[in-house]
């Protein structure tokens, strides 16, 4: 069991505890919660909406360091504790939270709870769930809603092909009408030039 894990974790409570009063004061009194014994506490990991600019501020922590809490509470198993968000859905901590039942234990597990000040708390925000690609062969643009930049000649190749296609068409016609244009304007090599010169070159 990790000694700074525990240590990080609990710094991480202790710094949204005191973080809300400044929450409450930006965004407005958080929404009423189902259970009246937990606390409730803004989701970290999620942005929030403040109700009088109507704009959305970013998580407080990027998504870097949503890994490294999950990490370092997977480490202690204390993964009850963190807020659930992007890197880590609901579903996703409590599958984590029976596994870790069936292998450490309650009781060793309520113990490192208590020291990471693991009171219940209540993370107002909800998380929202990505829809899972079926197809793992385009697993590239799966969440995209568009293809990335790439090169030049990548976002023109279609149109190019097209447009060689119809040249080549009637590309027969198009020679012998040349040939037939220019044969005429071709110059006689045997034949003396009508244009003479007057002036001199000093």
């Amino acid at each position: 069991m990790s000694t700074s894990a525990v240590q990080a974790l609990k710094k991480f409570r202790l710094h949204e505890l005191k973080g809300l009063h400044g929450h409450i004061s930006r965004f407005g009194p958080l929404p009423a919660t189902q259970s009246s014994s937990a606390l409730s506490l803004p989701n970290p990991f999620l942005p929030h909406k403040n109700p009088q600019t109507g704009r959305w501020a970013p998580p407080k922590y990027s998504l870097r360091r949503q890994a490294e809490l999950i990490k370092k509470a997977k480490a202690s198993n204390n993964l009850d504790i963190i807020p659930p968000g992007p890197k880590m859905s609901v579903d996703a901590a409590s599958a984590w939270s029976a596994k870790l039942d069936a292998t450490v234990g309650s009781s060793q597990k309520m113990s490192v709870v208590a020291e990471a000040l693991a009171f219940p708390v209540d993370w107002v925000g909800k998380a929202g769930q990505k829809e899972k690609n079926i197809n793992p062969g385009s697993r590239l643009y799966a969440e995209k809603k568009r293809m990335f930049k790439g090169h030049k000649w990548e976002r023109v190749r279609e149109r190019r092909a097209a447009h060689h296609s119809m040249i080549l068409k009637d590309m027969d016609k198009r020679v012998r009408r040349y040939k037939k244009q220019h044969l005429k304007k071709r110059p006689n090599p045997l034949k003396v030039s009508r244009k003479t010169s007057t002036k001199l070159p000093f």
